[in-house]
């Protein structure tokens, strides 16, 4: 047989160094209706359909089945020479007539039916053959074909009608492109071996699925052993094979198209996605519909969306485009980009107009757009992170030669904590604009008024005593003023309203402003900024100790943010990973709690909400796991960078919380130096004025001093400051701040004389009453083993009728909870030393058993416990129950 001849009747692609699409060819079997016999991969070129149809050939040999193979030409477009093609096929397989024998098909169909193994025959490039007629032949054979036949066809053309009758017949089922485009696993399997993974992956996103494109990638990496490190058109380092994709999409894709849908797409091509109205717009012509119609015609070159009619291109299709166009007629890309800028800006396609207009060369125009459509109040209907991406197209000089956009640069960088340095431009730029010469209704000037309610929150992170309500009180005026104009000026300035609610209080003003903002959101459809809705209410819901529906707040948030994992607000994202570290360290749930806020970047964002978290809340989640040390390098991080960055909340937040851990951790001698030193009794001092200090420095300034008190037994003292607290959280409306009074004042009464503990015991109930609402834990397990104790008596004198109270449930509960923490601790940091029997007896004591009871509960002698308890003292070196206990807290033993 000449060798032309016999190359027809193999596959034209050598599968050995193939990604094997296993994914495909499994999809393929189970495609519906399961009853077909014959399955049509219909696709342009490059998108591996003859790969695929080999590796099924492939399979179906090592399966046991027989293979028949034709790769087809012009030439059969005639039915009889395809019937003749068809038959020395078969012959090959010794199951057809020889190659010289034409078979008319009927006898094709015959001979066929007679098979006695299975048969997988598979026809190639069979739009070469396709015709009115052979389609008649492949639509006879299908209804022919017994269960032992399966026919697979790969095409470029989607089918004609007699295929289409058989599709609707159930003897045909459809593979198009989109199920041959390789996804992100294959991509980075086939390009992995070849590229470094940041590469591949750049690639990846690159083809777009497309096979011919990332064959080339590979073999073009292979070949020069270099990495592919970035896709910019512009770099010289890039090793894409432009040329040879572009030849192949000139040749193979778009010299079938007639020459009027090659305009169009030339004309569309830089947009990205091609709707009627935008392609309408560009062309300056009203027929665009039909012409995307006719783009199925190269699926998945082209995705079109039937639905909707518009249309996306494939990457390399626009670039393709865009350089011939450019070629061919040198400005009408300059003038096409131009055209897309004000027809999307029309539409309010903010972002998509200004990168218009910045690929147009147009840069004013860009500035133009993104003024014209409001400027700052953008913030409201665009939100953060899309008016970022906004600005980052236009470059830095032209935004600082235009004052609104600069005071739009500098809201952004305040709302995102930006650094000392941008309330100083933006002073710096306050003066420019009143010295400019411009009328009063300059909008420059309106924009300064309420831009600087933003501002608030860069200079509240600068400064520790600050009130932003008179600046913010003017703005919201200004806002109210103008609300009937545009009622974006009430969404920036109340969600700033609403922030600093929540910073200082009260919380019951911040729930009517979360309405307010609902009603501006849903009435003005902001739905970019609608994940901050929920997070208001998870801020609200966790300060009045709600932390189930907080949670759920929290995970309504991320479920809103569509962009969460890749483009979200930096704040946003950052929020949400430090409230759900402070909503599990509030159940007790530290390792969860320390995984969240350790995912919170250190060197970003400097909110004071989220630098608590990032610093001072993760140091105190380490000292409850026992890790008093990184607890106490973790705060001296916080106080280093408070220092750098002149931020002097975070500073007196480390200090705080690093002068409670000393005393409760019995070191004297440093967090007495300590409270001299950041000066507790004149911040204290100050806390008692209402909302004069945000809430989170309020609590750790009571907290610090409280144990201060109590390590200096001051009894008394401490529960003065519980007494305060509780005042300052009442008015607030901070529950979890009552519940921490609460227990301040039960565990210091505890302390006081005999008279003192019945008031003792009716705050521990009142504090168990919030804790079994809230499911709030480690509040009370900070408390120490006295106040367990504590518990313990008032558990014992409950009724013993049964009656299981929510207080009473919750109280047993949090003894199991610290009993198993203090066993485990104690099994894990003293194991070397003490023996398992002499950790029971420390367990009993830390619970303030007396021998007696010690040894009745573990079943030993009294005797046998002061032997225990004896070898206990010697090893840890002190001489008393009491310092035991102390020295057990030291060495993390005690939770």
């Amino acid at each position: 047989m000449p060798a032309e001849r016999s190359l027809r009747f193999e596959p034209i692609v050598h599968i050995d160094e193939a990604l094997w699409r296993q994914r495909v060819m499994a999809q393929i079997s189970a495609a519906a209706p399961a009853s077909a016999r014959l399955t049509l991969l219909s696709a342009p070129a490059g998108f591996g359909k003859t790969t695929v149809l080999a590796q099924m050939a492939s399979q179906a040999r090592q399966a046991g089945q027989q293979v028949a193979w034709l790769n087809c030409d012009e030439r059969d477009k005639d039915p009889a020479m395809f019937a003749s093609s068809l038959g020395a096929a078969l012959a090959r397989q010794d199951l057809g007539s020889g190659p010289h024998e034409s078979l008319p098909s009927l006898g094709l169909s015959e001979r066929i039916d007679g098979l006695q193994q299975p048969l997988l025959l598979c026809i190639d490039a069979y739009e070469r053959a396709s015709s009115p007629e052979v389609d008649g032949m492949m639509e006879q054979l299908a209804w022919a074909a017994p269960a032992k036949l399966g026919i697979v066809l790969a095409s470029r053309e989607p089918p004609h009608h007699h295929l289409t009758r058989l599709q609707l017949a159930g003897k045909l089922r459809i593979v198009d492109a989109e199920l041959l485009r390789f996804n992100r696993e294959e991509a980075m399997a086939l390009l992995g071996n070849a590229m470094p993974a940041p590469a591949a992956a750049q690639m990846a996103a690159y083809a777009d699925g497309w096979a011919f494109a990332l064959q080339l990638l590979r073999l073009r990496a292979s070949a020069g052993g270099q990495a592919l490190p970035t896709l910019s058109r512009e770099t010289s380092q890039i090793k894409i094979p432009r040329r040879q994709i572009f030849d192949y999409l000139a040749n193979e894709v778009l010299a079938t198209l007639p020459l009027a849908l090659l305009e169009f797409l030339s004309d569309v091509a830089v947009l990205e996605q091609v709707n009627v109205a935008a392609a309408n717009g560009l062309r300056e012509r009203q027929d665009s519909l039909g012409f995307i119609r006719e783009l199925t015609r190269i699926r998945p070159v082209a995705v079109v969306d039937e639905q909707s009619w518009s249309a996306r291109l494939h990457p390399l299709l626009r670039e393709y485009l865009i350089d011939a166009l450019e070629l061919a007629q040198p400005g009408r890309v300059a003038q096409l980009h131009l055209r897309a800028a004000q027809h999307l800006a029309q539409q309010g396609q903010l972002h998509e107009a200004v990168g218009h207009a910045v690929a147009g060369g147009r840069l004013d125009l860009g500035a133009d757009i993104i003024e014209q459509a409001g400027a700052f109040r953008l913030f409201a209907d665009e939100g953060e992170v899309r008016l970022r991406l906004m600005l980052q197209q236009l470059p830095e000089a032209t935004l600082r030669r235009r004052p609104r956009l600069h005071l739009l640069q500098l809201m952004h960088q305040a709302l995102e904590g930006g650094p000392a340095s941008t309330l100083h431009e933006f002073e710096r730029l306050e003066q420019q604009i009143r010295a400019a010469d411009t009328p009063a209704e300059d909008p420059a000037r309106f924009d300064l008024e309420i831009v600087r309610c933003t501002m608030l929150i860069n200079a509240s992170s600068h400064q520790l005593f600050f009130s932003p309500w008179s600046v913010l009180d003017q703005g919201i005026r200004l806002a109210r003023a103008h609300a009937a104009e545009d009622e974006r000026l009430l969404a920036c300035t109340v969600s700033i309203e609403i922030w600093f609610l929540h910073r200082y209080g009260p919380i019951a003003r911040c729930e009517r402003r979360i309405r307010e903002m609902e009603a501006l959101s849903e009435h003005g459809a902001y739905t970019h900024n609608s994940p901050w809705i929920p997070m208001y209410h998870a801020r609200t819901a966790l300060a009045q100790g709600e932390l189930a529906r907080a949670e759920s707040y929290i995970r309504q948030t991320l479920h809103q943010d569509d962009n969460f994992l890749n483009f979200r607000q930096d704040s946003l994202s950052q929020l949400v990973q430090a409230l759900l570290g402070q909503l599990a360290y509030l159940r007790g749930e530290l390792e969860l709690a320390r995984e969240h806020l350790a995912a919170v970047p250190s060197a970003q964002v400097r909110l004071l909400e989220i630098l608590h978290g990032s610093h001072v809340e993760l140091a105190l989640c380490e000292f409850a796991l026992g890790h008093a040390e990184q607890a106490m390098a973790q705060l001296q991080v916080a106080r280093q960078l408070a220092f750098e960055e002149n931020l002097p909340q975070l500073e007196v937040l480390a200090g705080a919380a690093e002068l409670e851990l000393l005393a409760r951790s019995g070191d004297a001698q440093a967090y007495r130096a300590l409270a001299t030193r950041i000066k507790l009794d004149e911040l204290w001092a100050r806390a008692q004025e209402p909302f004069a200090l945000p809430w989170v420095l309020v609590l750790a300034l009571a907290r610090a001093r409280y144990f201060l008190h109590m390590a200096e037994a001051e009894a008394q003292a401490a529960a003065q400051v519980a007494d305060q607290l509780e005042s300052l959280a009442q008015a607030s409306g901070q529950r979890l701040g009552e519940l921490c009074a609460l227990l301040m004042r039960a565990r210091a009464l505890s302390g006081l004389e005999p008279g003192r503990q019945q008031e003792a015991q009716r705050s521990l109930a009142q504090a168990l009453s919030l804790g079994a609402q809230s499911a709030v834990v480690q509040s009370f397990i900070d408390f120490g083993a006295e106040l367990i104790t504590l518990l313990r008596s008032w558990l014992a004198g409950q009724d013993a009728s049964g009656r299981a109270t929510p207080e009473l449930l919750w109280a047993q509960q949090l003894v199991q909870i610290w009993e198993q923490r203090f066993r485990e601790r104690a099994q894990g940091a003293v194991a070397s030393l003490l023996t398992p029997r002499e950790i029971d007896v420390l367990c009993e004591l830390a619970k303030d058993h007396a021998t007696k009871l010690i040894a009745k509960n573990l079943l030993l002698s009294p005797e046998t416990v002061k032997h225990h308890l004896k070898a206990i003292f010697g090893k840890l070196g002190v001489r008393s129950r009491e310092e035991a206990i102390l020295a057990a807290r030291k060495r993390a033993i005690l939770p």
